[in-house]
């Protein structure tokens, strides 16, 4: 809830997702596999872009975790 109320959710946090998508991790990665297509040779294009679509939101939002974090550092120590 803190993280909604950092980014200025007019809520709360309440419109947040329940329960929040799992976080994909390094090993999630390392095990994706991808089944090669029978009319050309190569994987699946849609396979490939909905795993590359979930790495590009997982790498947004660490990206937005951490920069809350500094903000919120940052602004606790202008509050001392």
């Amino acid at each position: 809830m803190w993280q909604a109320l950092l980014n200025g959710s007019p809520r709360g946090g309440q419109d947040l997702i329940y329960p929040p998508p799992r976080r994909m991790t390094p090993a999630d990665v390392e095990r994706t596999r991808f089944t090669t297509t029978r009319l050309m040779p190569g994987y699946s294009m849609d396979e490939v872009d909905a795993f590359l679509d979930q790495v590009r939101d997982e790498m947004a939002r660490l990206i937005r975790e951490r920069d809350e974090a500094r903000a919120f550092r940052r602004d606790s120590r202008r509050l001392s």
